[in-house]
């Protein structure tokens, strides 16, 4: 089939939860992964599905169908993601583990505003914080911070440091990061 006759059909995608219950979406080829994710969202009614394919890779919602490699009559899992929250003393976080994204809200100089590096997070894992300063850790182990600079909302002097990150945890003012290796990286006050 030549590209024009792809993008003037209709897809059939089936969507299998683990649980067994499945349901098929009819949907262009140029329709967005979220497009089909939200349809599922209803379809299931749960929220924070992550689509994946037979081979385990998560779909990335900005994609199209046609980019995100799929086909008519393809096969896809829902997950459905645990929502989690962090908090500083005056702004939250919000995020699914693995998901696209960290949601804030709340005081800026505390971590409520992360428009800065919202590019950057990207399959977070874990979020924890401080007094006024939130660190994400990533899938690929790496960190991203932001809030109050002076409790742990800039890690750049221990950037080269934050690789094969396990597990961070926050004080009153500064992060310590714990690397697969067992060796710990802290930083603020």
């Amino acid at each position: 089939m030549d590209g024009e006759a792809v993008l003037a059909t209709t897809w059939q995608l089936h969507i299998a939860l683990p649980s067994g219950q499945s349901e098929t979406f009819s949907l262009h080829p140029s329709s967005t992964v979220v497009e089909l994710r939200i349809l599922a969202q209803k379809a299931f009614r749960q929220g924070l599905l992550r689509l994946v394919t037979s081979d385990g890779c998560v779909l990335d919602p900005r994609a199209s169908l046609l980019e995100a490699g799929l086909h008519d009559g393809g096969c896809l899992t829902a997950i459905a993601g645990q929502a989690r929250v962090a908090t500083t003393t005056s702004a939250f976080a919000f995020w699914c583990t693995g998901g696209t994204g960290v949601v804030t809200w709340g005081n800026p100089m505390c971590g409520g505003d992360n428009c800065r590096v919202q590019d950057q997070l990207n399959n977070v894992q874990q979020v924890s914080a401080t007094f006024s300063a939130f660190a994400a850790v990533l899938a690929d182990g790496t960190v991203v911070t932001w809030g109050d600079a002076s409790r742990g909302g800039d890690s750049t002097q221990v950037a080269d440091q934050l690789r094969n990150v396990w597990q961070i945890h926050g004080s009153h003012g500064a992060f310590a990061a714990i690397l697969q290796d067992g060796a710990v990286v802290s930083w603020g006050h």
